[in-house]
């Protein structure tokens, strides 16, 4: 029996006041005893409030666990110690859900069983297979339906405020070409001859020094005309070295990091400066070189055109996140350390139209597609024999989620001219 009802009972059966207080004093005295039981959901350091709903440290912990894999503690948030990355990625994904409810997006459950079984059809994989895979990537059926609700709906807000506004001519994917010598090559493959002499991370200073000056000797005396193929046979620790050092056809991926750059820099008879890696110091000569030429801007025009279009696009919807979106909506962050405020928009150049050395993206394998999530978007024309509907039927995976209404796309041409070269910062990662 609660309480209120206690008090009433007593009250009609005329029991004094001093008695009915007890009742009263005896939940006081359980709150007392058992402090955490009563209050542990009430007392709770409210982090941010958005549109007025207050949001939690606990739903805060929550998002950081299930959605970034760290663990934040109390103490280094109200401190200041926690990285701003966290409380941003946690109010943006609130803003973004309540963005879209307000546009009345919705992702049906048909849809996402489509998505799924096109995917696993894709890639042969049996519902049994799919659910181990997904295990082995710490996940289970429910969370991943939740990862792909939450894609397509954040792919319809690009859809909506950005992916209608931009328009890459060909004269922009020229300035991209242009601007990016190192990048659209034929693959480049090498024949090269290999000396290494072994020296373990963790040596002392002194055998460091002293492999690396006997490297300098090698290379000298190979430049002077002493044979590679005979040193290497005496001298090297490493591959090929019954061979002369001669290790064959190979690309410069498939080498460690260091030495790749340094093979791929040769040209046909030259020696690389000595090269350190986890195994010791190389030296590596090419024997002959095949690839590696730029193909013409007319061969690859569609493809560089697809991927500026991708960067504009990644760059374009983090712009929208951090301006117009936080902007739209009202947010108070109740710890001192931390703000949350919307940016102004930049002018100027597009970063994704800037020179970069990142290699283009590669094609997209199975685990581009269960994690991180992404997939393929397409839209077309629905047939209106009025000829004036502009409404259109949005893909994945070719199967019809969302049926629109074509809104007034807006040519943004990038044309500003390019500033700085040849390298600048990679496009911003939305992961739209």
């Amino acid at each position: 029996m609660s309480c209120k009802r206690s008090f009433d009972t007593a009250r009609k059966a005329g029991i004094p006041e001093w008695r009915r207080g007890l009742c009263a004093a005896a939940l006081l005295a359980l709150f007392t005893l058992v402090p955490g039981a009563a209050f542990a959901n009430l007392v709770e350091k409210v982090v941010v409030v958005v549109n007025g709903v207050p949001h939690t440290f606990s739903d805060l912990r929550k998002f950081t666990r299930d959605r970034l894999g760290k663990d934040v503690r109390l103490d280094e948030l109200t401190a200041g110690r926690a990285p701003q990355e966290w409380l941003e990625e946690f109010i943006t994904n609130e803003l973004v859900q309540a963005e879209v409810r307000g546009t009345g997006i919705r992702v049906r459950e048909e849809d996402i069983d489509g998505y799924i079984r096109a995917l696993r059809e894709q890639n042969r994989l049996s519902a049994a297979q799919f659910a181990g895979l997904l295990e082995r990537q710490g996940k289970d059926m429910r969370q991943y339906r939740d990862e792909v609700r939450r894609q397509i709906e954040r792919d319809e807000l690009i859809r909506r405020n950005v992916r209608q506004r931009i328009h890459i001519t060909m004269q922009d994917a020229k300035r991209y070409y242009d601007a990016n010598p190192l990048l659209y090559r034929t693959d480049l493959r090498l024949r090269l001859r290999h000396l290494m002499l072994s020296v373990s991370e963790g040596a002392s200073a002194d055998r460091e020094q002293a492999v690396r000056a006997r490297t300098d000797t090698l290379r000298r005396e190979i430049l002077d005309g002493a044979d590679f193929a005979a040193l290497a046979r005496t001298h090297s620790e490493g591959a090929g070295a019954s061979e002369g050092g001669d290790i064959g056809w190979v690309k410069p991926g498939d080498l460690p990091d260091s030495l790749a750059e340094a093979a791929a820099a040769l040209q046909k008879g030259e020696i690389s400066p000595p090269v350190r890696t986890n195994l010791g110091y190389h030296l590596v000569r090419a024997e002959d070189r095949e690839g590696g030429v730029r193909r013409s801007f007319e061969s690859v025009s569609e493809q560089v055109r697809d991927e500026l279009y991708t960067r504009t696009l990644r760059e374009r919807f983090a712009k929208w996140l951090k301006t117009d979106l936080r902007k739209k909506h009202r947010v108070e962050v109740k710890l001192s350390e931390y703000d949350f405020e919307a940016l102004e928009a930049e002018r100027g150049t597009v970063g994704s139209l800037m020179a970069t050395t990142a290699p283009p993206e590669r094609p997209k394998g199975f685990w581009d597609y269960v994690n991180p999530l992404t997939y393929i978007y397409d839209e077309e024309p629905l047939p209106d024999p009025s000829g004036v509907s502009d409404r259109k039927r949005v893909k994945l995976f070719g199967i019809p989620l969302f049926t629109t209404e074509a809104g007034d796309d807006a040519d943004v041409p990038l044309s500003e001219p390019i500033e700085g070269a040849p390298a600048a910062p990679a496009a911003p990662d939305a992961n739209p």
